[in-house]
């Protein structure tokens, strides 16, 4: 088969984990079938196989740009290249596909109600429009995959007209191997985390308002209230979100939470297992997830988890996590503190997750995948 992947869009966060690994694999194990990969300009890409092809893209500046891309421009390519089909991984493409169409959706906001709650004016309008349009696409699509049970019932939670039969739940993979890279931690992490007392917390994440990071900031506070030593890492960057950010550096002034809140920046992926390592316990306060890389890399690094008690984690983490009722710092601190003094508990979790995280593998990922494509050609 010719597949054409459109995957202009991914940037940053959970796409750009994922797109690599996908075209590595689908490439190595599908050598008879040709994967013609739409990305952006900017975009690092690996070693791929030989029948991986990139079709780089201009720059797309701004939501109407990227609508036009999906809803022309990548039809274009797909007739220029005479594709069987067209497989979009991030959530949008034509609503009016020529060829058989998969879509992808894995951006939870357009449908989490702790994100939507949060909105007004403009904002809410833009994502009440763009939540349109992904509807549009996905009546349009001949399958819907979505990483997680979770973001699907999110998703028909909102259109109860998409029936459930063009739905197929596909999570994302996993390799502990290839996650565990040579590269060190960039030196200004390494300073950053040099120090640090007590119990030592890790939420990999970027900065996003449904990210629950004030969560782990008030939890700082209430943990120095009980005179529980920590200190926690955040991987959050001011480039991420400018005016979330001077926010926490606000409230950490604020506090005086410098000695128990370290921000460490963006960490370049093949380094982030060395947080990992060096951590006793992460800490996930996420609302709004559709999958969670970090979930699966903290189990199978052997870190004990405790996640905000969402649908989502639940599906990911099962018994292998403690959970606590969401944006409840008060309950999260008391949990933390529970944890630490139970070394057997600990190491329960620590087993469990392991094994939990085993069942995440790039090669079941991409094959459930190709059966999809199979099903929609068929």
């Amino acid at each position: 088969m010719r597949i054409v992947v459109n995957a202009v869009a991914a940037r940053m966060g959970g796409a750009t984990t994922h797109l690599p690994n996908f075209l590595q694999t689908a490439g190595r194990r599908y050598p008879g079938d040709l994967f013609i990969a739409c990305v952006n300009r900017s975009w690092q890409a690996p070693a791929l196989p030989g029948n991986v092809h990139l079709v780089r893209t201009d720059d797309l500046r701004g939501r109407l740009a990227h609508a036009a891309w999906d809803q022309w421009g990548i039809s274009r390519v797909a007739a220029r290249e005479r594709a069987d089909v067209l497989v979009s991984l991030l959530n949008f493409g034509p609503a009016r596909p020529r060829i058989p169409h998969i879509v992808f959706e894995r951006n939870p906001v357009y449908f989490c109600d702790y994100y939507l709650r949060g909105l007004h004016g403009r904002r809410a309008l833009e994502i009440k429009a763009t939540r349109a349009l992904a509807h549009a696409v996905m009546r349009g699509a001949r399958r819907v995959v979505t990483p997680s049970a979770a973001m699907r019932d999110m998703i028909r939670a909102f259109y109860p007209d998409l029936p459930p039969e063009r739905f197929r739940v596909v999570p994302h993979g996993f390799g502990l191997d290839a996650f565990r890279t040579k590269a060190p931690l960039p030196e200004r992490a390494a300073d950053a985390i040099a120090g640090s007392k007590g119990v030592k917390l890790l939420y990999v994440s970027h900065a996003a308002s449904y990210k629950g990071v004030e969560i782990l900031l008030e939890t700082a506070r209430a943990l120095r209230y009980l005179g529980v030593p920590s200190t926690t890492w955040l991987t959050v960057a001011k480039e991420d979100w400018p005016e979330g950010f001077q926010k926490y550096e606000a409230f950490i002034a604020e506090h005086r939470l410098e000695d128990q809140v370290r921000l460490l920046g963006r960490i370049p992926h093949g380094a982030v297992h060395r947080l990992y390592e060096a951590a006793d316990l992460f800490v996930h306060p996420s609302l709004c997830e559709s999958f969670s890389f970090p979930l699966v890399e903290a189990m199978a690094s052997g870190l004990p988890v405790i996640a905000a008690d969402r649908p989502l984690n639940r599906e990911m983490c099962g018994d292998a996590a403690s959970f606590y009722p969401p944006e409840d710092a008060l309950a999260l601190a008391s949990e933390i503190t529970r944890l630490r003094d139970d070394p057997g508990r600990r190491a329960r979790m620590v087993a469990d997750g392991q094994l939990l995280a085993q069942r995440f593998s790039w090669d079941t990922h991409v094959d459930e995948v190709m059966a999809v494509v199979a099903d929609a050609v068929a």
